[in-house]
């Protein structure tokens, strides 16, 4: 069951990371823009910046769970140094590398 949920994990943080960069690259994202405080912030601003915050940092965390989880992986120091350093996109690619790779829950 655990498994399932990283994969999940995974999917939506993939998710993410495409939609924030369709946006970025669509010029959708400087319509969030604001300025003058969080109260003056729009709608998508407010929804938005706690949604990727949570799922950035969420995922993070539980990728590095699994990787000091997981005994089969060689130069987890190494591995767990990348994560931690290289942050959002070092998880994808141990996601899409490690987990997402994985046959069944041990």
């Amino acid at each position: 069951m655990k498994l399932y949920m990283k994969k999940f994990a995974g999917y939506w943080y993939s998710f993410v990371v495409i939609a924030l960069l369709v946006a970025f690259f669509t010029g959708i994202l400087e319509q969030c823009l604001y300025i003058g405080g969080w109260s003056k912030a729009p709608l998508c601003a407010k929804i938005g910046i706690p949604i990727v915050f949570v799922t950035f940092i969420g995922f993070w965390i539980l990728m590095l769970e699994d990787l000091f989880e997981n005994e089969t992986i060689k130069y987890r120091i190494l591995i767990a140094l990348g994560m931690f350093f290289l942050h959002w996109i070092a998880i994808l690619v141990y996601f899409w590398l490690v987990v997402f790779r994985r046959k069944k829950d041990s």
